[in-house]
C-alpha cells in the first residue's frame, strides 16, 4: 500500500508539471457595415462603420447552438480594439469572455462610433447621422442575419461606458422592444446635474471635447446646418454676467437625457428585464456620479428593480476590473436566466 501511495503521489507531481490544456478560446471578427442611416450626415462622415464581434468559444464547434447578444458601446474618443489588444489597462476582453461558463456564453458586438469630434452619442443627429437607427435597427438586423443569435429582446443586452453608458440607457429606454437588459458604466450626461447644472462655470467657456460633441449631437433642427464651431448650448452668459437658459435648446437636450426621460415616463424602463449602472465616487466629471445616483434614486422612487454600485475610483481607472467583476458576470447571469420561467416578468 505504501508503494502504491508513493507511486500515486509521483504521478500527481508529474501531471502537475506537464503542460495543461489551453482554455477554449473565442474568435474575434471585424466586419464593415455600410449604413443607410448614416449616409448624408452633416459632417461628411463615412457611413462605412467597423464592427468588432467576439464569438464565444463554442460557436464554431456547436453549429446548432444559438446565442444571446450584448451590444457594447464605447466612450468618447475611444475604439473597441482598445478593450481587446491590451493597450487600455492591459485589457483583453476576449480572454475575459472566454472564462465565462459555457452555459452562459454570449456574442459581443462593438460598433465603432468615433468621429473627428470624439463621438456620436448614439442619437439621431442632423450633424452626425441617425446613430439611434443604425444601432437599434440596421446593426441588430445585420447581426441576426449573419450570426446564430437568439433574436428576441430577452436575449439582447446593451452596455457601454461613459458616452457609451449614456447611449446604453438612452437606447434601452427607447427600444425596450428590442433590448431586454442594460448595464451603464460611469454613464455621462444623464441630466442637468453637477458640471452640467446651470450654475456650473462650464457654461462660461466655449465647449470642448465631449461637451462639444454632445452639443453638436443634441443640436435642434434636422437640416444638418448646425455650427460645429459654436453649437447651441442650453445655458449662456447674459447681461450682467448672469447665466440664462435657452428654452428651445433645453427642451431638446431634455428629450435626449435619460434622467429626464425617466422622470417624464418610467414605463419604457419598467419593461426592461434588468437594469444595472455604476459610477466612481472620485469621478473627475461630477455629473457622472451625481447623474447615476439620481437615476438610481428615480428608479427606486417609481419602483423599478435595478442594481447601482458607487465604487471607489475615478472615471476610467477601474474599467478593467469593472468589466471582469461586474459587467461580464451581469450578462452571463441575466442572459442565462432567460430560459427560466418568470426570468423577465414583462413577457
Amino acid at each position: 500500500m505504501r508503494h502504491f501511495a508513493a507511486l500515486l503521489s509521483c504521478l500527481l507531481c508529474i501531471g502537475a508539471l506537464l503542460p495543461q490544456p489551453a482554455a477554449a478560446q473565442g474568435r474575434v471578427v471585424v466586419e464593415t457595415l455600410r449604413s443607410q442611416a448614416l449616409q448624408g450626415n452633416g459632417i461628411g462622415d463615412t457611413p462605412d462603420r467597423s464592427i468588432t464581434i467576439h464569438l464565444p468559444a463554442s460557436y464554431d464547434r456547436d453549429p446548432a447552438r444559438r446565442y444571446p447578444v450584448v451590444y457594447l458601446l464605447h466612450g468618447a474618443t475611444s475604439d473597441p480594439k482598445e478593450w481587446l489588444d491590451g493597450s487600455y489597462q492591459g485589457m483583453d476582453l476576449g480572454a475575459d469572455l472566454d472564462r465565462v461558463a459555457s452555459d452562459a456564453e454570449y456574442i459581443v458586438v462593438m460598433p465603432l462610433a468615433n468621429n473627428r469630434f470624439g463621438g456620436s452619442f448614439y442619437v439621431n443627429s442632423a450633424a452626425f447621422g441617425r446613430w439611434e437607427d443604425f444601432i437599434t435597427k440596421e446593426l441588430v438586423r445585420y447581426i441576426d442575419a449573419r450570426y446564430r443569435t437568439l433574436p428576441v429582446r430577452q436575449s439582447r443586452g446593451l452596455a457601454g461606458q461613459s458616452m457609451g453608458g449614456f447611449g446604453a440607457l438612452y437606447l434601452a429606454g427607447r427600444h425596450a422592444d428590442t433590448f431586454g437588459h442594460v448595464y451603464a458604466m460611469s454613464p455621462c450626461c444623464l441630466g442637468f446635474v453637477g458640471d452640467l447644472a446651470m450654475e456650473s462655470d462650464r457654461w462660461r467657456q466655449a465647449p470642448r471635447g465631449w461637451l462639444r460633441a454632445m452639443a453638436i449631437a443634441f443640436a435642434p433642427g434636422d437640416d444638418g446646418g448646425v455650427s460645429t464651431d459654436s453649437p447651441p448650448l442650453p445655458f449662456v452668459v447674459g447681461t450682467g454676467g448672469r447665466m440664462q437658459d435657452v428654452a428651445a435648446v433645453i427642451r431638446t437636450w431634455r428629450s435626449y437625457m435619460p434622467l429626464d426621460r425617466l422622470m417624464r415616463d418610467p414605463s419604457p424602463y419598467r419593461q426592461l428585464c434588468s437594469i444595472a449602472l455604476d459610477a466612481g465616487l472620485q469621478d473627475q466629471i461630477p455629473s457622472v456620479t451625481l447623474g447615476a445616483a439620481a437615476f438610481s434614486k428615480e428608479l427606486d422612487r417609481v419602483g423599478i428593480t435595478h442594481t447601482f454600485e458607487a465604487f471607489t475610483g475615478t472615471h476610467t481607472d477601474h474599467t478593467r476590473e469593472r468589466f471582469e467583476k461586474s459587467v461580464i458576470p451581469f450578462f452571463a447571469r441575466t442572459l442565462a436566466a432567460q430560459g427560466r420561467p418568470g426570468a423577465c416578468a414583462h413577457e
